[in-house]
C-alpha cells in the first residue's frame, strides 16, 4: 500500500508511514470498507454476471470515498475508481484516468486490474494496441489464480494473439480457469479433448467438460453436449455391429472346422474395412474360438435337440411365452444335458421360425370364413371369454397367425361399430315409415315419389340398405293388408 501523502510504499500492517510520518489509522479503515466493496463485485462475478451492475448501483454514495482511498494508494480503491472511469459512472467517462488509475492498481500486484490492463493492451483501449504487453499482464494475474485472466491467457496461447501458438499451453491455462467454475474455459477444454488439439483425444472427457459449462446456462456448450452424445451413441452403435458382424464372420470360419491362410487373410481384410484394430480383431476371434471349441464339447444328442425344439415350437404357438413355459423348458434342457447357451441357440432358431411363418397370409377362403366367425361373435356387441377362446381355436386351425388372427378381428369391430353408429333413431325410421305409406297408399309408386323418398332418406341420413329395408318392409304390410280385403 502507498501513503497518501509522499507515495511511499507503505506494509499493510505499519501505523505510520515511515517516511514523513503520515497516520495510516484512516487508511485501513477506508481500505477495509473498499474491500467489503470488492467483495460484493467477486461475488457477483461468480454467479456468472460482472461487477458492472454493483458499482453502477452503489457509486453515487461511495464514489467520494473510493476517490479518497484511491488517492490514498488502496488499490481495491483505485481499481473501483478505474472502473467508475470505464464505464462513466460518477464521472466523465475516459479510458486515459481509467488506464492510469488501473495501472497504479496491477503495479501493487491487483489481479483483477493486472487482467482489466491486458485487455486495454489487447484491444488499444486508451492505450497503444500491444498484444505482447497483453500477455504480460494476463500472465501477472494468472499465476496469482484469477480464473479470468487464465482463460484470457489460455485463448491467446490459443489463438497465437501476442504469443506463439501453443494448444499444449492454452489447454494448461483453461484447465487452471476451468476448475475454478469459469464456463468458457470449460467449453474450451472440450473443445480440446473432444479434436485432440493440445491433449490426447478423449471425447468422454470433453462431453465432460461441456456438461460443466452447460449446467451453467452456456448455450454453445448446451448445443455442444447434445452432438457430441449423439455423435459418440452412434459412433458406439456403429462400433458394436462391427464387432457383432466380424464375430459372425469368425463363427462362420471356425463352422467349418479347419481355418486356412486364406480363411485369416479374409478375416483380416474383412476387419480393415470394419475399422476393427488389429489387437481388437484378435481378441474376438480368441473369444469366438473358446465358445466354438466348448459348444463342440456340449454338443447335444440329434434325439435331445429334436425333443427341445419341438418344446420350443409348443412354447411360441400363442406368440408369448410366459415364465412357467420358460422354467419348463430350463428344467427339460437341463434334464437333456444342453449348455444355456445351446438352449438359447435352438430357442432363437425356433422364434425365428415362428416369426416367418407369421408374415405367411391365409387364403381368401380361410379369411371369408374367419370373418364371418368374427361377425357371429360380434352380432351382440361383446364377446365372451369362451368366444373368444373359441376364435383362437379356430385361427389356430385355419394356421392363421396371431398378428393376422388380431387384424381380422380389429377390421370387424371397426365395422360392427361404424355399421352400429349409421342405424337411424326411433323417430327417424318412424317418421320415413310414414312417408312410405303415403307413397304406397294408391298401390303404386310414382318416379316423382321414389325421388322424394330418397331425398328424405338422404336429409334424415338414412343409409341406402336401411332406407331399402324399411321401404321393403312398409311395401310387405301393404300387399298384405290388400289381400285381406280382397278376401
Amino acid at each position: 500500500m502507498e501513503c497518501g501523502k509522499c507515495q511511499t510504499e507503505v506494509a499493510d500492517s505499519a501505523r505510520f508511514c515511515p517516511q514523513c510520518g503520515c497516520s495510516q489509522a484512516d487508511t485501513e479503515g477506508l481500505r477495509q470498507r473498499c474491500l467489503a466493496d470488492v467483495r460484493e463485485c467477486e461475488r457477483a462475478v461468480s454467479a456468472g454476471e460482472n461487477s458492472r451492475p454493483y458499482i453502477r448501483q452503489n457509486f453515487d454514495k461511495r464514489l467520494v470515498e473510493w476517490t479518497q482511498a484511491a488517492e490514498l494508494g488502496v488499490r481495491e480503491a483505485q481499481w473501483l475508481l478505474a472502473r467508475c472511469y470505464d464505464e462513466g459512472f460518477g464521472v466523465e467517462r475516459s479510458d486515459i484516468p481509467a488506464v492510469s488509475w488501473h495501472l497504479k492498481a496491477a503495479e501493487q500486484g491487483y489481479p483483477p486490474a493486472q487482467n482489466h490492463l491486458g485487455s486495454c493492451y489487447q484491444n488499444g483501449d486508451g492505450v497503444r494496441q500491444d498484444d505482447a504487453e497483453a500477455i504480460q499482464w494476463y500472465r501477472r494475474a494468472a499465476e496469482q489464480g484469477y480464473a479470468i485472466a487464465q482463460a484470457n491467457l489460455g485463448w491467446c496461447y490459443d489463438t497465437g494473439s501476442g504469443v506463439a501458438q501453443d494448444e499444449a499451453e492454452a489447454t494448461k491455462w483453461y484447465r487452471e480457469a476451468a476448475k475454478q467454475g469459469d464456463y468458457t474455459s470449460q467449453f474450451n477444454l472440450g473443445v480440446h479433448y473432444e479434436w485432440g488439439s493440445g491433449v490426447e483425444q478423449d471425447k468422454q472427457e470433453a462431453i465432460n467438460w461441456y456438461r460443466k459449462a452447460a449446467d451453467q446456462g452456456y448455450e454453445k456448450a448446451v448445443e455442444a453436449l447434445e452432438r457430441l452424445m449423439s455423435k459418440v451413441a452412434s459412433e458406439q452403435k456403429d462400433k458394436e455391429e462391427n464387432e457383432e458382424r466380424f464375430r459372425k464372420a469368425c463363427k462362420e470360419v471356425l463352422a467349418e472346422g479347419t481355418l486356412a491362410i486364406d480363411d485369416s487373410d479374409r478375416l483380416r481384410v474383412f476387419a480393415e474395412s470394419l475399422d476393427v484394430s488389429e489387437q481388437l480383431r484378435k481378441q474376438l476371434f480368441e473369444q469366438e474360438k473358446a465358445i466354438f471349441l466348448r459348444d463342440q464339447k456340449a454338443q447335444p444328442s440329434k434325439g435331445a435337440e429334436i425333443k427341445f425344439r419341438i418344446a420350443c415350437k409348443n412354447a411360441i404357438t400363442d406368440g408369448k411365452v410366459t415364465f412357467d413355459e420358460k422354467d419348463e423348458l430350463r428344467r427339460l434342457g437341463k434334464s437333456l444335458n444342453l449348455s444355456k447357451e445351446v438352449m438359447k441357440r435352438f430357442f432363437e432358431a425356433e422364434r425365428r421360425i415362428f416369426k416367418s411363418s407369421q408374415k405367411v397370409q391365409p387364403t381368401r377362403s380361410v379369411e371369408l370364413q374367419f370373418r364371418k366367425a368374427c361377425k357371429k361373435v360380434l352380432a351382440d356387441g361383446k364377446v365372451t371369454p369362451e368366444e373368444e377362446s373359441q376364435l383362437k381355436s379356430l385361427a389356430k386351425f385355419f394356421k392363421m397367425s396371431n398378428e393376422v388372427m388380431k387384424q381380422i378381428f380389429s377390421d370387424e369391430v371397426r365395422i360392427c361399430r361404424q355399421n352400429r353408429k349409421q342405424t337411424p333413431t326411433k323417430i327417424v325410421v318412424l317418421q320415413f315409415s310414414k312417408a312410405c305409406k303415403e307413397a304406397l297408399a294408391d298401390g303404386k309408386v310414382t318416379p316423382e315419389e321414389e325421388k322424394q323418398l330418397k331425398s328424405l332418406a338422404k336429409f334424415l341420413k338414412i343409409p341406402n340398405e336401411t332406407m331399402k329395408r324399411i321401404f321393403g318392409h312398409e311395401a310387405g304390410l301393404y300387399q298384405a293388408k290388400s289381400k285381406t280385403k280382397n278376401k
